[in-house]
């Protein structure tokens, strides 16, 4: 498990809305636990836990302050390329330059709505 992170390489003219973010994270996984607001101590708009198969993986999520990165830890390879998908398809679909980024290595791979997780991946391996 590692961190990856979800996020354009430049300062974007959006961001998403932590409230509107938490209803598709519950639409999209029903078992997620979400919360919103700082966690005393942190700067994330929205804390959330996806638990994942086969138990007991589970796919850490935080939505920054600004609301224009998420950081995916603890997450595996599969598990952040399958959420970038949905990620940028459900709230960034039609914007460019939006990257699912390996912080360690610094591998990134830029994301686009036609994309699926498998795919990203691909590129990622």
């Amino acid at each position: 498990m590692t961190e990856y992170i979800v996020a354009p390489l430049d300062e974007p003219d959006w961001k998403v809305d932590a409230e509107e973010f938490a209803n598709g994270l519950r639409g999209r996984w029903p078992a997620a636990r979400v919360g919103l607001g700082s966690v005393e101590g942190s700067s994330m708009a929205l804390e959330a836990l996806i638990p994942l198969q086969p138990s007991p993986r589970e796919l850490g999520i935080a939505l920054s302050g600004t609301g224009q990165a998420v950081t995916l830890d603890p997450a595996d390879p599969a598990a952040a390329a399958e959420f970038a998908s949905w990620f940028v398809g459900q709230f960034l679909s039609g914007r460019s330059g939006v990257h699912l980024i390996e912080p360690s290595s610094m591998q990134t791979v830029e994301i686009t709505a036609d994309l699926s997780g498998e795919e990203i991946l691909n590129r990622l391996e």
